[in-house]
């Protein structure tokens, strides 16, 4: 699909009703709808495209989309906003089977339903699909088979070896067959690092092409070098499908399968109409469900498949709020959530315990440390405890050189003909600079050589990367957020907990990064070394498997309580900002740098501002100011232009600094160059709520009710409770009592948590 670049011009603008929830005539509605249709390439006084008021039996049909042959694809049934237009259901069905027309849309200018009444029920969509995207989806419906005649492999060649297709693999593609004959549309799929997640979609993937189900796949990643991980493992198992990379920029590359970063989608989502991508696969899923990216995953009606390693949490003894909300969000999403029993029900679920059982993951141990570091009085954000406060409990030089010594000491110990691979994961640059100090000292043979820090900004990362899994040093990687997920490195032996956690999730991926087997160097098994507490924090299943000669623990171990658990894990006194005096001064700073340099925020944003300036005769820059695709060859060149060792003009720091997640680097040329503004908070909060608002299938008086909640909230960081309808303007209409009439308690409290959760954080 094209670029949409249709603009309303000032009298469509001036003449469309403000989508205020106010009950609109049908006549405004169709004016939103015919923006809608222009929005995605449709040219609605183009008769060979759009024909209004079509005749067909027992009436006419308000809208009838043509394709490119003038034959009918779509019916669109116009009502007024005051009306669910799911309810026209049969009187549009009638028309499209009148005229031939495959689908059929349904819409009040506000909500939109599209129905393939051939195959399957009718759903709430985005947008309207483009022309193409449209017809795309009619030559599918028509030559698909059933997944049940497609065999499952036993065994395939990958990269030149032959691999025997595991049992539990076979299961989980087996089981996404099942969900797809029985109509479901959105799977979850919670997997233990090291199963090989990749490899099942790959194979779900290569299915879902041969049976004509999908045609075009997009796979989401959040970072660069995992996009490149799962683009190795589909272009070796997917031959001829033709994988593309995106990230950063904008690209014209347009394959079968494209593989993308978050935020480069994010910013590109006007590319694509509801309707381009059949199938979008969203790995570690947990963590886009839950912020702003779970308005990515909406726009798209298609498969999707979720894929995790963290969402269950049915070992651990103690969770946090905010991330049993979270995984219940991911869930629901997936429509994997029973709320009888108020559990997850996965499509198909193999964790790291059934793994090291059935001898396909390496098991492990744990070294528990003779100091802990105290949690108390550190900050709570309701994930996780803040850098800032960890930093100043972390960054000891005698705490960290006794954990470094220590851990040389106990090496030495288990003695072995090899140096054993480890990863290190510290609470900030700062803490890792000075681990690698430490480390640097205490293993003085090795002339800096054994350590290197692995951070976000670290030049040659990949690089660094490949050195730790196929040479002899770095033995060991300290990093800072890099390593928690995604880092396939069998050769790891050690996991080193420096920085303690509040969350099971992010404790999970770390002990994730250890539980690959590897046969080059007859890895079995592997260690973690807990310096933090973390193990008996989360009560981990294998505590009762210690290392010999560690501090004695009582052999009923899965029962001992010590006197900091017996407070609740997470009562963490929290410290007012106003007493934390470098508490705010952190909030005006930002680290960059593999080293963790601390600059002022305003400083580094006028540096930029300097910079671009300076290059704005540059061609590559003209080239982005006339609104032109950069080449991939030309994202990387500006790339490394701007990420100097000076300054580090990277996309994730001009992202804190600009404190516009979502924002590229081509964004920010745009707006330092007066091209591009940013949209505020409210409009970014108005956009999230009409996108959610869109996804539900309210009541007009549940929905009147929930836009009253967003007027009156948006611009506030404010969390909206069932006590805000005891004050006006809600008193005045009934109060609690009406909004509990016309939702139902249950309802109500999970409405407003979502509202919560997904517009307002």
């Amino acid at each position: 699909m094209n670029k949409i670049n249709y603009k309303p011009q000032k009298e469509e603008i001036s003449a469309t009703p403000r989508r205020t929830g106010k009950f609109l005539r049908e006549t405004d509605s169709r004016i939103l709808i015919d923006s809608q249709l222009c929005q995605v390439g449709w040219d609605v006084k183009d008769k060979n495209q759009v024909l209004t008021e079509e005749s067909a039996a027992n009436g006419r049909a308000d809208y009838l989309l043509l394709d490119s042959r003038s034959r009918p694809l779509a019916v669109i049934e116009a009502k007024r906003f005051s009306i669910n237009p799911n309810l026209a259901q049969e009187q549009a069905k009638e028309y499209a089977e009148s005229i031939d027309a495959p689908f059929v849309f349904l819409s009040n200018g506000e909500t939109i339903f599209f129905w393939d009444y051939k195959n399957s029920g009718a759903r709430q969509v985005d947008s309207f699909y483009s022309r193409e995207d449209l017809e795309r989806r009619n030559v599918l419906s028509k030559q698909t088979r059933p997944l049940k005649e497609i065999g499952i492999p036993d065994k395939f060649y990958y990269f030149n070896k032959e691999i025997t297709v595991r049992p539990y693999q076979k299961e989980a593609v087996s089981a996404v067959d099942i969900a797809i004959s029985k109509g479901k549309r959105r799977m979850l799929i919670e997997m233990a690092t090291g199963t090989g997640k990749t490899l099942v979609i790959a194979m779900i993937l290569k299915r879902l092409f041969e049976s004509g189900i999908a045609q075009k796949v997009l796979f989401l990643v959040d970072r660069k070098n995992l996009a490149e991980q799962a683009r190795e493992v589909l272009a070796e198992y997917l031959r001829g499908y033709e994988p593309k990379v995106w990230y950063g920029g904008k690209s014209r590359e347009f394959g079968r399968i494209v593989i993308g970063t978050l935020p480069t989608i994010a910013s590109q989502l006007e590319r694509f109409s509801p309707g381009h991508f059949d199938v979008v696969i969203t790995d570690e899923c947990h963590r886009s469900i839950y912020n702003l990216y779970r308005n990515l995953l909406n726009h798209f009606d298609a498969f999707h498949i979720g894929l995790t390693a963290t969402p269950n949490l049915g070992h651990y003894e103690y969770i946090n709020e905010k991330e049993k909300k979270l995984v219940r969000n991911t869930y629901e999403f997936y429509e994997c959530w029973n709320h009888a029993t108020k559990s997850g029900e996965p499509t198909f679920a193999y964790d790291i315990v059934d793994g090291i059982k059935d001898g396909f993951l390496a098991d492990y141990s744990i070294y528990l440390a003779k100091t802990r570091i105290t949690v108390q009085g550190l900050n709570y954000d309701g994930v996780d405890y803040k850098p800032s406060d960890l930093e100043r409990k972390i960054t000891i030089r005698s705490r960290n050189k006794l954990m470094v010594e220590e851990f040389r000491l106990h090496e030495t110990q288990l003695g072995g003909d090899h140096l054993r691979k480890t990863l290190v994961f510290a609470v900030t640059k700062n803490h890792a600079a000075q681990l690698k100090e430490h480390f640097d000292a205490v293993f003085p043979e090795f002339k800096g050589e054994y350590a290197k820090i692995l951070t976000s900004d670290t030049p040659n990362s990949d690089q660094i990367l490949a050195d730790l899994k196929k040479q002899a040093f770095p033995i060991c990687l300290i990093s800072v957020g890099m390593l928690d997920t995604g880092i396939d490195a069998p050769s790891v032996e050690n996991i080193v907990m420096m920085r303690p956690t509040a969350s099971v999730i992010l404790y999970q991926q770390i002990r994730g990064r250890g539980s690959r087997l590897d046969l080059n160097i007859k890895k079995k098994s592997f260690l973690i070394y807990d310096f933090v507490d973390n193990a008996s924090r989360f009560n981990d299943p294998m505590l009762a498997n210690t290392m010999p000669g560690d501090k004695a623990l009582p052999a009923d171990f899965n029962k001992y309580v010590d006197e900091e658990r017996k407070r609740k894990p997470f009562d963490f006194v929290i410290v007012p900002e106003s007493e934390i005096s470098d508490e705010i001064t952190s909030r005006e700073i930002i680290n960059i740098g593999p080293e963790g340099m601390a600059i002022d925020r305003k400083a580094y944003t006028e540096k930029f501002a300097e910079k671009i300036k300076s290059m704005e005769t540059e061609p590559i820059v003209k080239k982005v100011l006339d609104d032109k695709i950069l080449t991939n060859e030309e994202i990387q060149k500006l790339t490394e232009k701007l990420n100097s060792p000076e300054y580090y003009f990277n996309q994730e720091n001009l992202q804190e600094a600009y404190k516009e997640p979502s924002g590229s680097i081509v964004d920010f040329i745009k707006a330092v160059l007066g091209r591009y503004k940013f949209p505020t908070k409210k409009e970014r909060v108005e956009d999230a709520y009409f996108s959610w608002l869109r996804q539900k299938n309210f009541t007009s008086e549940q929905t009147k009710l929930l836009v009253q909640l967003r007027d009156r909230f948006v611009a506030g960081d404010v969390e909206i409770t069932t006590e805000d309808f005891t004050k006006p303007p809600f008193s005045d209409q009934g109060g609690i009592s009406y909004a509990l009439s016309i939702f139902g308690e249950d309802n109500l409290k999970e409405t407003l948590d979502e509202l919560n959760q997904t517009v307002l954080i």
